[in-house]
This record gives structure tokens, C-alpha cells and sequence, in this order.
């Protein structure tokens, strides 16, 4: 049986799950990571949803669970955070670092991880230029920018970049859902049952006057 949004996690179940991911050494074992690659995971332009996630959250070194219990909470993790992104109640986690700061890079770096992943390419499905204008807050705080862009920016307007953006995750998160999915159901074309009317045309009503003189007055 899948599990279903009324699965959600309780403090207990997630515990259990960041130490059954710490002792496994998995490569996302904050759960911080963990929600940013479910996060991609849940406003992409893939339908179906393959294993390969789970493999992401594990990584190549990490020592494969024996039973069914790990799977079970990652997936549980995985369809609570969909739901809470649907409904808009997604809280975003920060790792909390030794001096009280949150800090969002490892979120950020995952959820990309979850762009990489998908089956989809996400440019291909959308547009280029508007993707990777959203998407950008985002690589700015997974220290994903490229080495010469990042050189562009004076020290003080680098700061200030990696302020704003995390100050708008948040913002930027809910614009790349909104932007999903518009891409993934854009709204119908509307069709006209009769030609346009030109104001210089005779009337459609048959008077032989033209329609700005006719029934276009109004």
C-alpha cells in the first residue's frame, strides 16, 4: 500500500529516520537535504516518480538497508513533503549551524540534486531563459554559480545576493511550483465560435450598415 498525505511523519518518525540515515552514512542524512530533493521531486515535470531517488538520498558508499523500514520512512517523508507543497504549508528546513544561523545550502544543493535526477530534463520541458532565472537564487545558495560568473560580483554585492536569496527561498520555492505547474496544465486557448468583427465591416444583423454604426456603437 502506498502511503497516502495522512502518513505524515511525527516527531518520533522523523527522528528515527535522520539516525537511520546518519548510521548508514547516507549521502543526504540531514533532513534538511533531505526535503530539498523532495521538494524537486514534487513540482517537476516528471509524472511518475522512479526509485532513482532513493538512490540520490543514499549515494554509491552508503551500506544498503536489510529491511523494508528505511524505504517505508523516505517514502513516507517524500509524499508528506509533496502534500505540503501542494497545499502551500511547506515550512522549509535549515541545517542550524554552531553560531545559530540557518543555513540554507544544503537544501539548496540537494534540491538541485532533484533537477539532475528527474527523467525529465527540466529545460527541455520549459522554457530555458525563465527556468534558469528562477532556478538562480537557488544555485547562488548551493554554491552552484560558475567560478567566472561568481567573479563578476564585488565581495559586498555577492553578500548581498546570498542575503536576498535567502530571504526570498521561500518566495523562490512557491514561484517554481506556481511555474511547474502552469507548464505542466497551461490554460485553454480561448476560441471564437464567429469570425472578429471588424468596426468597418457591414453588421453581422444584416441592417447593411457598417458595425461601428450598427450593433459596435456600444
Amino acid at each position: 500500500m502506498q502511503p497516502s498525505a495522512a502518513d505524515a511523519l511525527s516527531d518520533a518518525d522523523l527522528e528515527r529516520l535522520e539516525e537511520r540515515l546518519l548510521a548508514l552514512r547516507a549521502r543526504l542524512a540531514r533532513l534538511d537535504a533531505l526535503q530539498g530533493l523532495c521538494v524537486a521531486i514534487a513540482m517537476g515535470p516528471d509524472i511518475e516518480i522512479s526509485n532513482r531517488w532513493v538512490d540520490a538520498v543514499l549515494g554509491e558508499e552508503a551500506q544498503r538497508p536489510d529491511d523494508a523500514e528505511l524505504v517505508e520512512l523516505l517514502e513516507r517523508f517524500r509524499v508528506s513533503t509533496a502534500s505540503e507543497l501542494a497545499n502551500r504549508s511547506l515550512e522549509l528546513r535549515a541545517h542550524r549551524t554552531r553560531t545559530g544561523r540557518d543555513d540554507y545550502s544544503g537544501w539548496c544543493a540537494a534540491f538541485l540534486d532533484g533537477v539532475d535526477i528527474s527523467e525529465t530534463d527540466w529545460f527541455a520541458a520549459a522554457d530555458f531563459d525563465e527556468l534558469d532565472e528562477l532556478l538562480f537564487p537557488i544555485e547562488v545558495l548551493a554554491g552552484a554559480v560558475p567560478e567566472r560568473e561568481r567573479a563578476a560580483y564585488k565581495p559586498n554585492q555577492w553578500r548581498n545576493l546570498v542575503r536576498d536569496a535567502e530571504d526570498a527561498l521561500a518566495d523562490t520555492v512557491a514561484r517554481l511550483a506556481d511555474y511547474w505547474k502552469i507548464v505542466r496544465n497551461p490554460p485553454a486557448t480561448i476560441r471564437r465560435e464567429q469570425p472578429k468583427v471588424g468596426r468597418n465591416d457591414p453588421c453581422p444583423c444584416g441592417s447593411g450598415r457598417k458595425f461601428k454604426q450598427c450593433h459596435g456603437r456600444t
